[in-house]
């Protein structure tokens, strides 16, 4: 039962973090690929860190039975600062919902050949059916979705990595610009995501029946991360040169490979990136809800029409742009969220 437990949150963990940027292989050059070698470095260090970040937000969890984010808020900050905060990560799940539907339009765009506009609204259509089933459809969804998405992108790596060699493609590092440092982009990357995995993994206290689920789900879902990352910074190294201005790389990348290999890879990137705009989404709709006091469809459809105009920026651009950004801003942010002592 515990291992089972540990398995979905796990899903839980990893659905939340691998979606368009991740699985597109596009933060995987932002933050690893472009330092050469020393971008395998900051993917170790960040499989560590994701792990034992995960473990220790769950066994907050566990511990204080917290049900939700805005009772983690409330728990350690207070009424005041917690609500400053709130609103703070509140805009982040917003922002990170709407680089998934960009990333759907892109998808269909690059591999489809359909407007961005159709995937976008397609995206938008699946995500507001899922929200009207809560929590217990987004469980489901992920032990489904993430395995198949682990051995898609492990797929992809096992047949491009033979026959290429990596150390004579971008392992020099030289494409970062003055200032940048792997570690910290490793820490920035670490620390978006982090803050992200707090909102979504403060709902999973049904799952964590003891402190051993707690360790086991982010230590597996660490681990788990990091056999993805390291096939993903090893395939954007082989083809750095040529995908650098791609809007999805592993799509080109899986491409290479043969046709049907495109397709197949298209359809579990578009799962990847519904897993987490559910996840972003769910827990945004819950907070303008308890806010706006409002019913929970009317929640939905005004989320709709709300993020469907914001998607059209691309997916590319969002990323670069709104994750560094993030990342700065939530170091502090997620040292507080894990080390600050329960309010008296």
């Amino acid at each position: 039962m515990a291992k089972k437990n540990a398995f979905k949150v796990a899903s839980i963990y990893i659905g939340t973090l691998i979606g368009a940027g991740f699985a597109s292989g596009q933060e995987t050059m932002r933050f690893f690929t472009r330092y050469g070698i020393k971008g395998l470095y900051g993917v170790i260090v960040t499989a560590v860190l994701f792990g034992v970040i995960g473990s220790i937000i769950l066994l907050k969890v566990h511990e204080y039975k917290i049900s939700s984010y805005h009772d983690w808020m409330l728990l350690f900050f207070g009424p005041y600062l917690g609500k400053v905060i709130e609103f703070f990560l509140a805009f982040l799940l917003l922002s990170f919902y709407c680089v998934m539907l960009a990333g759907s339009g892109a998808l269909f765009e690059q591999q489809f050949g359909y407007g961005k506009e159709i995937g976008i609204i397609l995206m938008s259509g699946f995500a507001f059916i899922t929200f009207i089933f809560s929590m217990k459809g987004l469980s489901i969804v992920n032990s489904i979705i993430v395995p198949l998405l682990i051995v898609g992108i492990v797929a992809v790596g096992v047949f491009v990595i033979p026959q290429n060699n990596p150390l004579t493609y971008n392992m020099d590092g030289n494409v970062y610009t003055m200032g940048d440092h792997w570690i910290t982009s490793c820490i920035l990357y670490v620390s978006y995501n982090s803050i992200c995995a707090v909102m979504v993994l403060s709902s999973l206290y049904p799952l964590l029946r003891s402190k051993k689920d707690a360790v086991m789900g982010g230590g597996f879902g660490g681990a788990l991360l990091g056999v993805m990352l390291f096939f993903l910074f090893w395939s954007t190294s082989i083809f750095y040169k040529d995908i650098q201005a791609v809007e999805i790389p592993m799509m080109a990348i899986a491409s290479t490979i043969g046709e049907d290999m495109g397709n197949i890879y298209g359809v579990l990137l578009w799962f990847a990136m519904l897993t987490t705009a559910i996840a972003n989404g769910f827990v945004f709709i819950q907070s303008m809800e308890k806010r706006l006091k409002i019913k929970h469809l009317y929640a939905c459809v005004l989320f709709l029409l709300v993020t469907i105009p914001l998607a059209q920026f691309g997916f590319k651009r969002l990323v670069h742009t709104l994750y560094p950004m993030f990342g700065y801003m939530g170091v502090l942010l997620i040292f507080l969220l894990l080390f600050k002592k329960r309010k008296k």
